[in-house]
């Protein structure tokens, strides 16, 4: 969205990005804005807010052009502030039980952005490695109504715990009776002892007010030894933590919410880990430029008070991850989430700056070899349809080029039925019917993170949207000719559909639940229109003749 000049302020720059994230969610999710729009309206109190882009796109929000507050006294040009305060007050009149409580999470969310937009402003550019790649999102999600906002956190909390502030913390160690300790895999982390629980200083702080927790480190059940091992560098995902000199990773429970829930170890989530990271070991190099980055270890408290130590969670599960970013801050391997995110102001993004002197065109389709085609593929052969969303997904470069994709993340795999070993169909929330996995992998493959970077690339003059999308369609279209099984299937789908599936990101947050406590761990889902379908009648008759 670009509607100044001059040099914008910190707070601008933090009314713009958070109008731009609400906008996009009501287009999708509320207001039903017709693909290749340039003239988006939204209802307001006395009349209407009119958002003229400066041309159309179907993959994300058009660059804005002017804002307008039309009423029956006329039209009036506002600003990014002006305009989405009067989006928030009538989203707390259109649905007053749950609107005023994200109304104030998306204030708080701006405000988080403008914090942290001053602080980046003052600095320098990050470089295209891995950690200033997991420490760049201070926009958020940009498909989130408030995707800044952190719930359960202080200030001082937040500065020294968070990606946005380049947080580094040490983890707190517990003796803990033999008994009280369940551990599956390698569990091992510098610094600490076999009988030693790592705990995020965090979590640490809260569980540890709780009256059976104090009752064990009265009788010297727990004891707190304090901070111990290594300097962990928090990543995008806040609760999990990085150190070059360790061969793992951390993924810990965090009672802090973040967009739609808090973030806590599920247990099923371990178990998952734990199986896959042994099921995707035989998959090893059958599927070209394609890293599993897996979680095969984990560890937590075993609660007196728990009714089955071995079935539930007691807030200290921690989840270790492999590591292979050992060299001093990762190296030049990068989330897809940070190439997708904007530049704070006028500066240019990171994929801006990765494409100086490259040829983009070039760039995108060694992309899709390496981070589309091989999901694909992987699901074809066996029926784990990866939630490959910007987040989950790393790409290797070389020489600027992607040359391979890292895939992370326990939470991330659906696995479907028909094609899972009966000891995967044993774990809940794994495996799904066919067609729930194709659903998840047309979302966050498809609509969050290929139509993210697409967007990206137009939006900052690499690429224009047409030919990105027909490339796309291209690479879709030979693998619906090639690949034998429901893959090769689900490719002429996509291209033929007229809609695609996406998460309602807006819609969970007017319902006012947490995510996680949602039937089957599943948010609302939306159904946008298929920006493909207008790429190439070759396409079409190749698809029509699958």
């Amino acid at each position: 969205m670009t509607l100044h000049h001059r040099p914008e302020t910190a707070h601008e720059i933090a009314d713009r990005a958070s109008l731009s994230a609400l906008m996009i969610c009501l287009a999708r999710e509320l207001a039903a804005i017709p693909p290749g729009a340039v003239v988006w309206r939204f209802p307001v109190a006395q009349g209407w807010l009119e958002a003229q882009m400066a041309r159309p796109l179907t993959t994300g929000l058009p660059p804005v052009a002017a804002l307008i507050h039309q009423t029956d006294r006329g039209a009036q040009a506002i600003g990014a502030g002006r305009a989405l305060a009067l989006l928030l007050d009538q989203l707390c009149d259109d649905h007053p039980l749950t609107g005023p409580e994200l109304a104030h999470r998306i204030r708080a969310s701006r405000s988080r952005m403008a914090a942290l937009v001053a602080q980046r402003l003052a600095g320098a550019e990050d470089a295209v490695e891995f950690l200033a790649a997991e420490q760049a999102l201070i926009f958020g999600h940009w498909m989130h109504p408030a995707p800044k906002f952190l719930g359960g956190i202080s200030g001082a909390e937040e500065r020294a715990v968070t990606p946005d502030w380049r947080g580094a913390l040490r983890l707190h160690g517990l003796a803990v009776a033999g008994d009280l300790l369940e551990t599956a895999g390698p569990f091992a982390l510098p610094g600490f002892a076999e009988d030693v629980l790592p705990v995020h200083p965090l979590t640490w702080d809260r569980l540890q007010r709780r009256a059976e927790v104090q009752a064990l480190l009265a009788c010297g059940a727990i004891r707190d030894l304090g901070p111990r091992g290594p300097v962990w560098q928090a990543t995008s995902s806040v609760r999990t933590l990085w150190a070059a000199e360790s061969p793992w990773m951390v993924k810990v429970s965090l009672p802090v919410v973040i967009t739609n829930s808090e973030r806590l170890n599920k247990r099923h989530e371990l178990l998952a880990g734990a199986a896959m990271a042994a099921h995707l070991a035989g998959l090893k190099g059958r599927f070209g430029a394609l890293r599993f980055v897996t979680d095969p270890a984990w560890a937590t408290l075993r609660l007196p008070s728990m009714v089955d130590g071995r079935a539930a969670e007691s807030g200290f599960e921690i989840i270790l991850r492999e590591n292979p970013y050992r060299s001093p801050r990762g190296g030049a391997v990068v989330q897809v989430a940070a190439l997708a995110a904007p530049g704070v102001g006028a500066a240019p993004g990171m994929l801006a700056r990765l494409l100086a002197g490259q040829d983009a065109a070039r760039w995108f389709a060694a992309y899709l070899e390496v981070a589309v085609a091989p999901l694909l593929r992987l699901y074809d052969a066996t029926g784990i349809a990866f939630e490959a969303h910007q987040q989950n997904v790393l790409l290797a470069l070389e020489n600027g080029l992607p040359v391979r994709a890292d895939l992370r993340d326990n939470q991330g795999f659906y696995l479907v039925e028909d094609m899972a070993p009966p000891a995967l169909r044993a774990i809940p929330h794994l495996c799904y019917a066919r067609a729930e996995a194709e659903e998840a992998l047309a979302y966050t493959l498809l609509v969050n993170q290929v139509f993210g970077l697409v967007h990206r690339l137009d939006v900052e003059g690499l690429l224009p949207e047409a030919q990105a999308l027909a490339a796309l369609a291209r690479l879709l279209a030979g693998l619906a000719e090639t690949l034998s099984g429901q893959g090769g299937r689900l490719c002429a789908d996509w291209l033929r559909a007229p809609h695609l599936p996406a998460k309602g990101n807006l819609l969970t947050q007017l319902g006012g639940v947490d995510e996680l406590h949602l039937p089957g761990e599943r948010p609302p889902a939306i159904r946008l229109p298929n920006p493909l379908l207008a790429y190439g009648s070759a396409t079409r008759s190749l698809c029509d003749a699958l």
